[in-house]
């Protein structure tokens, strides 16, 4: 989620120092057959793609996921998680405050009925007492590299 908001400031930060290259000129791409052309998006049209996530396709409604629809919980540090969802979903789970050893030592969660929420759900760190509450669940969407521009002769 960091590693996406950092890349998401840069684009933003060139989108602003080149308004103008970055609006009108589309990239594009050679393809196979030299007649036809394929046109992609600007860096710009890509980031409003990526800011216009609807939470509810991802069975996200006011900050709370029906916990049927979790397949796998994976903390990735102290403090993020990435659910696997039906439906080959993925969701970022932030906890509100850092929780020493989740990643490592394994977790339980105590929740109001079927549903993980935030500010309602508490992770419990295995072997300990600390428990963190969950502070935002959005949808994950991954970045794929561009293809690789094929050089011709």
């Amino acid at each position: 989620m960091i590693k996406i908001l950092q890349l998401s400031a840069i684009i933003f930060a060139i989108a602003l120092a080149f308004p103008a290259a970055a609006a009108t000129s589309p990239v594009t791409v050679p393809a196979a057959n030299t007649a036809t052309n394929q046109t992609e998006l600007s860096v710009v049209e890509r980031m409003r793609g990526i800011t216009q996530v609807n939470p509810r396709k991802w069975r996200i409604r006011s900050g709370c996921i029906n916990s049927n629809h979790v397949r796998r919980i994976r903390f990735l540090d102290d403090r993020t998680a990435i659910l696997s969802l039906l439906g080959k979903k993925k969701a970022v789970l932030t906890l509100a405050s850092r929780c020493p050893g989740i990643s490592k030592r394994g977790f339980s969660y105590v929740s109001d009925g079927k549903r993980l929420c935030t500010k309602h759900t508490r992770f419990t760190v295995l072997g300990g007492t600390y428990a963190c509450k969950v502070g935002s669940i959005d949808p994950y969407v991954g970045l794929e590299d561009p293809p690789e521009l094929k050089e011709y002769d």
